[in-house]
Order: C-alpha cells, then structure tokens, then sequence
C-alpha cells in the first residue's frame, strides 16, 4: 500500500505538477496573441462542412509553428532548461550546442510543454468537477421535472456506483500526473540535454583531466620516492663514517638536504597543478639539462656515457627520461644499496637510446615494502612516448634499457 501511495506523496511529483501547469499558464498569453492576430484578418462569411474542418486544422498547425519559432529563441530555451531542470528534476546538465539540430529539439520540447501543459489544464478543471459531481447525486434529491437528461442515471438503482467512478476518476487523474512527470524525466535530457558532440567533447576533457592527474601522480612518487630513498642510502652511509670521516658524512646530509628540497619543490610543483595555480603552472620542469644535479645528489658511485647531443631531444622526451633515469637509481638505492651504477644516454637520429646497470646485490631488509610501482611507472612513460623497455637480470647484473622515439612533433 505504501508503495502505491508514494509516488502520490512525492515532493518530486508535485515540482512535475507544477512544470505542468506553468505550460498552461504559459499557453494563455500565446492563445490570445494568436487569436488577436487572426482577428486582422476578419470573418467574411460563414463557413460549412469540409472548409470549416479545414480551417480549423491550419489554425491548430499555425499555433503550433508559433511555438515552435518561439521556442527556437536561445532566451526561451535557456529559461524552458531552468523550467526543466528545477521542476522536472532533468537533465542533470543542461546543453550549450547552439547549431539548428540542437535548437530544433529545445523548440519542439517547449511546443509539448505549453500544449501539454495546456491539455492538463483543463483536466486539472474538469477532473475535480466531474468528481465531486459523482459524489453529489446520489445524495441531492431533485423534483423529476429538473431533472432532465439526468433522469435515467439519478432514478437507476446503480446511481450509488457513481462516487467509485469519481475515486477512479481522481486516482487516474493522479497517477496521469505521475505518468506525465516521469515521460518528462525521460525525454529532457534528450531534448534540453547536452548534444552527442558535446558529451564527445566533455568525455575528452575528462580523459585529459585523468590522463594529466595520472603524469602527476607519476612526477610525484617519482620525484619523493627518489628523494625518500637517496636520503636513506645516504643518511645510512653517513652514520656508517660519522667517526672515521666526518668530512664525508657532512657532503651525505648536504646531499640529504638538497633531496629533501628539490623533493618539497616537485611536491608544491604537482599540488599547485591539482589546484590550479597558475604561479606553479609556470614552474619549470626538470629535464636532461638538469641531470649532473640530479646524479650530484644520489651518494652512488655513478659513470656517465653521453653519445650524441643532447641539446636537441624534444622537451617532452627530455622531460620523460630525466624522470626515468630518476626512477631507475630509486630502484637500485631500493634494492641493491650502494652500489656502482652505469648510465648511457645516446642521442640518435630518430630515438634516445638509455641504459641503465648495476651490479645485482642481495635484498636490502624491508626493500619489499618500500614500493612496487618502479618499473610498472617507467612502463607507463615510455609507452606514453611509444617507445620500448626492457628490465631484468643480465649476468650478474641488473639492467634497464629503453628506447624512445624522436619525433619533430614532440613539445
């Protein structure tokens, strides 16, 4: 029973009954300008049968091409789509297309609004009338002379039946309501919503919005993950030599401090994106023109081999394998300590060759937990670049070697 009478009880049910009759009341003003300007024209004579059939048919097309010029307005369709969305409870996001197709559809929905709203109008005059009409003769005694063409139904003996048709009546009345308000609800946002292109457009947008949080997400477990893990190698260096070199064990907390801020740089770098600010929107990411810093600071025994010029890679690949480099000695602070490292970048004339090495030590204790996304996140750039990577043991080595493509169109 509950959930019968639900729908009846309904805030959202009467905000639709209200949509309703706001297209009545909209159709009154709309009534008499049509009727005004069909007056100019003047009744020359009466008209029969098929003629007056026929003219009665144009008159009902022409108001209805009214509207629907009316609704083409972007005026009326921006106030229809407040209507809609307040009252209605649709579409969640109104359309902004303006093209011919779009405010087509926005004009033949305020055409079925006000003529709609106008047809339940007039149930809305009728439909009570009627009923309490229902519940009225049984119980109102009238002389047979006044009684006219009532007679066969006030002087029947199913006259009582009368007040469950007037229930009937109010109930389908009702529920017509709830209908009406529901079909509405289904065919606004088709109507008033946003078009195939711009739902194209916005699904873009957001494919770039996650795209753009998921290479931040990157650049910052890059960057304190690499600063996290050079401050514990160093920082364990450090308490080895604290008695026996203190000359040493000051350059590792110097590299410790300079980690931890280039760390904190990175940090307010990516937070100011996700907020938006443009001040760290102009910050200057870090490229391959910054690697001797970068090595500078790591406290591994490093050798460089640079072939080609690396002046001339692309921002973007040079961006991208600063960052893989970056990643690669994470990794082997992580995981093999303090050890020798070899790095070879070789700029060639379509691709960045880069490959990094090191000698294969035992499991550091506690290694496993401090991360498992190094290699899956340099999987990540170098697809992004479409390039190729291979990681895994060689020897008694560890190696990672990457490939990325060189392209005039990389930024």
């Amino acid at each position: 029973m509950k959930r019968l009478l639900r729908p009846l009880i309904s805030g959202t049910t009467w905000r639709r009954f209200s949509f309703l009759v706001v297209g009545g009341a909209i159709f009154i003003p709309f009534l008499v300008l049509y009727v005004a300007f069909l007056s100019l024209f003047g009744n020359n004579g009466a008209h029969h049968g098929w003629t007056l059939a026929l003219l009665i048919m144009l008159g009902i097309a022409g108001f209805v091409v009214m509207l629907v010029l009316a609704g083409l307005f972007p005026v009326v369709r921006a106030l229809e789509g407040a209507f809609t969305k307040e009252l209605v409870g649709a579409p969640e996001v109104l359309g902004e297309d303006r093209s011919w197709p779009a405010r087509a559809k926005a004009a033949a929905w305020f055409a079925a609004h006000v003529i709609t709203g106008a047809a339940y109008g007039i149930a809305c005059i009728g439909a009570p009338s009627v009923a309490i009409w229902t519940f009225v003769v049984p119980f109102h005694e009238r002389p047979a002379a006044e009684r006219g063409d009532l007679a066969p139904i006030t002087n029947s003996h199913w006259v009582w039946l009368l007040p469950v048709g007037g229930v009937l009546l109010t109930l389908g009345f009702l529920y017509g309501t709830v209908l009406l308000g529901k079909i509405a609800a289904r065919l606004a946002p088709h109507a008033l919503g946003p078009s195939a292109q711009e739902r194209i457009e916005a699904v873009e947008r957001r494919a770039d919005a996650l795209a753009e949080r998921n290479r931040l997400a990157r650049e910052l477990h890059d960057s304190v993950g690499h600063a996290l893990s050079i401050v514990t190698v160093q920082a364990s260096a450090a308490a080895r030599v604290l008695d026996q070199d203190p000359q040493f064990a000051k350059q590792a907390l110097g590299a410790i401090e300079e980690s931890a801020r280039t760390a904190l740089e990175d940090l307010d770098h990516v937070l100011g994106l996700l907020r938006e600010e443009e001040r760290s929107r102009r910050t200057p990411q870090r490229t391959l023109k910054d690697l001797d810093e970068l090595l500078g600071n790591t406290g591994l025994p490093i050798t460089v081999d640079c072939e080609g010029d690396l002046e001339r890679i692309p921002a973007a690949v040079s961006r991208e394998a600063y960052r893989i480099v970056q990643e690669g000695l994470t990794n082997v602070a992580k995981h093999a300590g303090h050890v020798p490292v070899s790095l070879r970048l070789a700029a060639r004339t379509a691709e960045l060759e880069l490959d990094l090495t090191n000698p294969r030590g035992p499991a550091l204790p506690g290694s496993r937990g401090l991360g498992g996304r190094g290699l899956n996140g340099l999987q990540e750039r170098v697809s992004v670049l479409r390039g190729r990577m291979w990681a895994g043991p060689e020897a008694d080595l560890w190696r990672v070697s990457v490939t990325i493509p060189i392209t005039r169109g990389t930024t």
